[in-house]
């Protein structure tokens, strides 16, 4: 009889440790709003989920139980969440990206200039953030339209984000990925650097 209690209890520990799921809904920090298709992933790795339309989602975690999750959607900040448990039901908030837009006049003069300041300040974005390695040259930012840049004359500090998440591909290794910028701050070098193209 204590062979057969103890096989039982050996079968419920076994279903318990492979059935580790977790659930939650993921919403707007500001309205409470659902938000749908948001990207559930396991950091460092290609394990994930993504949010239904209520915003709800589910995932295993027995392989990846140390890992941090990375919750993140379109137009919002990324947040990170660890310690998971599949006891609890985790409700995610994002904080909605705002970005301040300056004030823009357009002159027909004025587009040259505009278009080989573009063409500098992606060029300069693509050495820090990608390199300058032999990889990296193969590296192509396929939607570097979305980018906007802004520079402060006062700090000499250049800005760069995207609402869209940035479609990089690397020719050398053969992959694709796609990068939320939330943030990206760069002072000093840029601007010795948009001095001298300037000349």
């Amino acid at each position: 009889m204590r062979k057969i209690t103890l096989v039982f209890v050996l079968i419920d520990f076994c279903t318990i440790a492979y059935n580790q799921i977790i659930k939650g809904i993921i919403q707007d920090q500001s309205t409470k709003s659902p938000i749908s298709f948001a990207t559930v992933y396991f950091n460092g790795t290609f394990v994930g989920t993504h949010s239904d339309q209520n915003g709800y989602f589910e995932l295993d975690i027995s392989k990846n139980l140390s890992m941090p999750l990375i919750i993140s959607a379109l137009g919002y900040y990324s947040t990170t969440v660890s310690y998971l448990s599949s006891d609890k039901y985790y409700r995610i908030y994002l904080k909605p990206k705002i970005f301040e837009l300056d004030e823009v006049v357009i002159s027909a003069k004025g587009n040259a200039k505009i278009r080989r300041e573009r063409k500098a300040n992606i060029k300069f974005f693509r050495e820090v953030f990608i390199g300058r390695t032999l990889n990296a040259q193969q590296c192509e930012i396929t939607n570097g339209n979305d980018i906007v840049f802004k520079y402060s004359f006062i700090d000499e500090t250049i800005k760069a984000y995207s609402i869209k998440p940035l479609l990089i591909e690397n020719k050398a290794l053969g992959y694709k990925i796609s990068y939320y910028l939330e943030k990206f701050e760069f002072r000093e070098i840029f601007f010795s650097l948009m001095s001298a193209t300037e000349r």
